[in-house]
C-alpha cells in the first residue's frame, strides 16, 4: 500500500518535517503489514517554505541580519539555488524568500502583536542581500506575516521613500499608512526591473473592502475594531497616492492575491514586474507532487496530510484545501488531522475525506500546542488499527 504522508506545519508548534518524521516513526515501526511511504514536508509560501525548499534541492540556506517586524534584530534566512545547480528548476540564480522569516507572527510574542506598528522592512533586507548575491529570479512566499503595512516597510528597504504633509520622511509601518502625502520612487533598486519575481501565496483577497487585507487578517496580527478601522482608512490612502504616482488604474486594488500578507501583495505587483502564483504550485513543483501523483508504481493509496487549524480559508487555495481537491478528483482517500477545525466545515468534505482534531473536549487549545507531537503519534496509530489501512 502506498501511502503519502503530504502535512503543512502546525504554526508554532510541530514543523511539516517533524510531522513526516513521526509518521515514519509510527508506520515503520506498528504496521503490521506492507507499506510504502512517500514523504513530502510542504508548505504553501507561508511558514516552512524554506524548509521545505531545502528538503527537495540542493539550495543554500543563506542567514542574513534584519529586522523583525517590530525593528528588532534578529536572523532570518532564505534559500539560494544556483542556475549551476541541476536541481533547480528555474535555469537562473534563484532566491526563495519567505515572508515569514523576517516579518512572521512566529517571532513575536502574542502580547506584542501590533499591526499598526509592525514592519515588512526586514522581508526588504532580504530581498536587497538575495539581490546582491546575484539573485536574478525572486520567489517570495507571503504567509504567516505580522504585518499589514501595504509592503511599505520592503519597499523603504529596496529605496523607496515616503513623506509626510511636513515633507517629513515617515518610518514604515501600518499606523503610518495614513499619513503618506508624497512617494519618491527614485531610488528604488533598478535590479527589481532585470528579475523574474514570483509572488507565491495561497489568499486571493482584494486589497481593501470586507474580504480585504485589513478587514479579514490584521485581528490575527493584533488588532481591534479601532485598529482595523484605522489600518483600512490608511491602506486606502496609500493605495490612492501609489495608483496616482505610478499611473495606474484604480481597478489594481481588486486584482486578487494584492490582499494577501498585510498588502505585501500590492506592492510587490505595483512597485515591481511580479506576477502572482499558487504557493501551494511552487511546492508542488519543487516537491515533484504532481509526477508522484500520477505515477503508476507510486500512486498513493490514502493521503494523509495536516495544519493547525483548517476552516474556510483552508478551502481557498491553501496546501491542505488544494490536497483535499486533488484528492476528491482523483479519488483517493485522504486524512487530513488538524489541531483544529471551523463549527461546519466537515460538511464541505465528501466521504472520503477523513477530518480529526487534536482539540477536543479532554485537550484544550494550550494543551494541543504544548504536545502537538505527541497527540499526532497517538492519531496516527490510531489510524494504523482501522480499515483505511488495511485495503
Amino acid at each position: 500500500m502506498n501511502i503519502l504522508i503530504a502535512p503543512d506545519s502546525f504554526k508554532g508548534s510541530l514543523s511539516a518535517l517533524e510531522f513526516c518524521d513521526i509518521a515514519a516513526e509510527v508506520f515503520q515501526n506498528h504496521a503490521t503489514h506492507d507499506i510504502k511511504l512517500h514523504l513530502l514536508p510542504l508548505a504553501d509560501g507561508g511558514e516552512g517554505t524554506i524548509d521545505a525548499v531545502l528538503t527537495y534541492t540542493h539550495a543554500q540556506k543563506i542567514a542574513v541580519n534584519v529586522h523583525n517586524a517590530l525593528g528588532l534584530s534578529d536572523i532570518a534566512y532564505y534559500a539560494f539555488l544556483s542556475h549551476e545547480h541541476s536541481d533547480n528548476p528555474y535555469g537562473r540564480d534563484t532566491a526563495i524568500i519567505e515572508m515569514a522569516q523576517a516579518s512572521g507572527l512566529p517571532a513575536i510574542h502574542p502580547s506584542q502583536r501590533n499591526p499598526l506598528k509592525t514592519s515588512s522592512y526586514g522581508t526588504g533586507e532580504l530581498i536587497k542581500h538575495a539581490l546582491n548575491k546575484g539573485a536574478r529570479k525572486l520567489i517570495i512566499g507571503l504567509g504567516g506575516s505580522a504585518t499589514n503595512d501595504g509592503g511599505m516597510g520592503m519597499l523603504s528597504a529596496l529605496g523607496v521613500q515616503f513623506y509626510n504633509q511636513q515633507g517629513q520622511s515617515l518610518m514604515p509601518a501600518g499606523q503610518m499608512l495614513g499619513l503618506i502625502e508624497r512617494i519618491d520612487t527614485t531610488q528604488l533598486d533598478p535590479r527589481l526591473n532585470e528579475c523574474d519575481i514570483i509572488i507565491a501565496s495561497d489568499v486571493n483577497s482584494p486589497l481593501l473592502g470586507e474580504q480585504g487585507a485589513s478587514r479579514v487578517f490584521a485581528a490575527q496580527k493584533g488588532a481591534d475594531a479601532e485598529m482595523i478601522q484605522q489600518l483600512e482608512s490608511g491602506m486606502s490612502k496609500f493605495a490612492k497616492k501609489t495608483l496616482s504616482t505610478l499611473s495606474l488604474p484604480e481597478t489594481t486594488v481588486n486584482i486578487p492575491g494584492v490582499g494577501a500578507a498585510g498588502g505585501m501583495g500590492f506592492a510587490l505587483l505595483t512597485y515591481t514586474q511580479a506576477i502572482v502564483q499558487s504557493g501551494f504550485d511552487v511546492l508542488a513543483e519543487i516537491s515533484a507532487l504532481n509526477k508522484l501523483l500520477v505515477d503508476k508504481d507510486h500512486k498513493p493509496d490514502l493521503i494523509i496530510t495536516g495544519e493547525g487549524c483548517f476552516d474556510q480559508q483552508s478551502l481557498q487555495g491553501k496546501l491542505t484545501g488544494r490536497l483535499i481537491s486533488k484528492a476528491q478528483t482523483m479519488d483517493i482517500p485522504l486524512m487530513l488531522l488538524c489541531g483544529n477545525f471551523s463549527q461546519g466545515i466537515e460538511t464541505r468534505l465528501n466521504d472520503n475525506i477523513l477530518l480529526l482534531a487534536l482539540v477536543n473536549e479532554q485537550v484544550s487549545i494550550d494543551e494541543a500546542m504544548q504536545n502537538t507531537a505527541q497527540l499526532v503519534k497517538h492519531q496516527l496509530l490510531k489510524l494504523i488499527r482501522t480499515d483505511i489501512v488495511r485495503v
